[in-house]
């Protein structure tokens, strides 16, 4: 009887060791499986956009432009980020970069406010020119764009322009120069055909993209020879931004390579182009 017990008593110590390694095999599997998602969860990079030529815009109250595309194509790109869109305003962006309320804005130039903010710039993406525009007539327009500044002109609030050394402050525009200050780019060409102000200032890719939509419209402006600015277009990271400058250029500088951040931008511009 002894050794029936004893037998018994070993059986069941086998078994219960069994199901205690059994258990401990099953917690180490769920912990290896939470360690391996979290190690694959991508880091949320907020990306800052407001409208701007064929920066961003919308098209049938639906959201478009060059930053989406290189949204897409950043998050197709890799599987350690995630790039997510966090719309803001021509004015606020500023304070959302600098306050982190986003980790980064597409497309900007470095000669606009940022130059005395906490904020870092990446390589150059594309680039973009702001044009003058008139109403083509009898009237001899070499003159008239031969120094704009003589003239009343319309321009988007919280913009920066050339021939004001890209202060885009309200005040200083409206008592150093005759600016008609309104929302957006369709505004002032708006404002340019109903006859409020001589002279417009439209980005290179809003107008290829009025041309592409209204073809006659080529006939009823004159474009100046000289822009009023060239921007050499960069991102903006905040000091703490959830990606490092340096791994940011190296996926632009990635994407820029296959020659598809370049082949979108001229897609967007063919109005110009064509």
């Amino acid at each position: 009887m002894i050794g029936i017990q004893e037998k018994a008593l070993v059986a069941i110590r086998f078994l219960r060791d069994l199901v205690v390694t059994g258990v401990a095999v099953c917690l180490l599997a769920t912990l290896f499986a939470v360690t391996a998602a979290k190690a694959h969860e991508r880091i949320p990079v907020k990306v800052g956009a407001y409208e701007y030529g064929v920066v961003y815009f919308y098209d049938d109250g639906k959201p478009q432009g060059m930053v989406l595309h290189l949204i897409r194509l950043l998050n197709d790109l890799q599987d350690e980020y995630v790039f997510e869109l966090a719309e803001t305003s021509s004015r606020r962006r500023y304070q959302a970069v600098t306050s982190g309320e986003v980790d980064l804005v597409l497309l900007e130039s470095a000669q606009w406010e940022w130059r005395n903010l906490d904020v870092q710039f990446s390589k150059s993406i594309v680039q973009e020119k702001d044009l003058y525009l008139t109403l083509a007539g009898p009237d001899n327009t070499d003159a008239l764009l031969s120094d704009v500044t003589n003239y009343p002109i319309l321009c988007v609030l919280g913009f920066h322009y050339g021939f004001a050394d890209f202060n885009a402050d309200p005040e200083y525009l409206r008592q150093n120069f005759d600016v008609l200050l309104r929302y957006n780019e369709q505004e002032v060409l708006d404002g340019l055909l109903a006859g409020e102000a001589p002279i417009g200032i439209v980005s290179a890719g809003f107008l290829a993209a009025r041309f592409v939509d209204y073809p006659s419209l080529r006939e009823s402006l004159v474009i100046s020879d000289q822009p009023d600015a060239v921007h050499d277009l960069v991102a903006v990271l905040s000091a703490g931004s959830s990606i490092p400058l340096e791994r940011f250029n190296q996926l632009i500088a990635k994407l820029q390579s296959t020659g598809e951040v370049e082949r979108l931008w001229q897609q967007l511009h063919i109005g110009l182009s064509g």
